[in-house]
């Protein structure tokens, strides 16, 4: 829209550019909670994904290195570390030793909670184990939740084959 003034001057009025600032303002209100939710569901399956990767890959190191390796996960009503695993490699000697991570957590420290381990994980003890041949004495799924009550599943069959299944 095109306003001449007195002095030939162009431009646009106080009120014409009030208007097109409440259009905008009420255009991002209404877009923020379809964000939110895109960003809360990104975070989620991101989550599912890194715990299927580093299954995999304590699965790849086991049967590479002809050792077990074991992931520990703690759930979201742990009293210590809550919502973080590790994984660890068994030594010659029979100790289990970190690695590659000391504990690796599926949000910041002390920060606000975005993916947690739910309680209703199945492995025994919170314990996967993968067999030096990369098989699994006994199968299992990882829950993974958000605040929403949206559900990733990771699940490990006895085989060893790893995937992530949204529910």
């Amino acid at each position: 829209m095109e306003i001449r003034t007195r002095r030939g001057q162009r431009g646009f009025t106080a009120i014409e550019l009030l208007v097109a600032m409440m259009v905008l303002l009420i255009i991002v209100a209404a877009a923020t909670p379809f964000l939110l939710g895109t960003i809360q569901n990104y975070r989620l399956r991101g989550g599912a994904w890194q715990v299927a990767g580093d299954l995999r890959l304590a699965r790849q190191k086991s049967v590479a290195s002809g050792r077990p390796f074991k992931l520990t996960f703690k759930d979201r009503t742990a009293s210590t570390d809550p919502n973080s695993y590790i994984i660890q490699r068994q030594e010659v000697s029979g100790t289990w030793t970190g690695d590659p991570a000391p504990r690796i957590y599926l949000q910041a420290t002390g920060g606000p909670t975005y993916v947690m381990i739910d309680s209703t994980s199945t492995p025994v003890g919170g314990v996967l184990n993968f067999a030096a041949n990369g098989t699994v004495p006994t199968a299992g799924t990882i829950r993974l939740v958000d605040g929403r009550g949206k559900r990733y599943d990771v699940v490990v069959n006895s085989m060893g084959r790893v995937r992530v299944t949204k529910l």
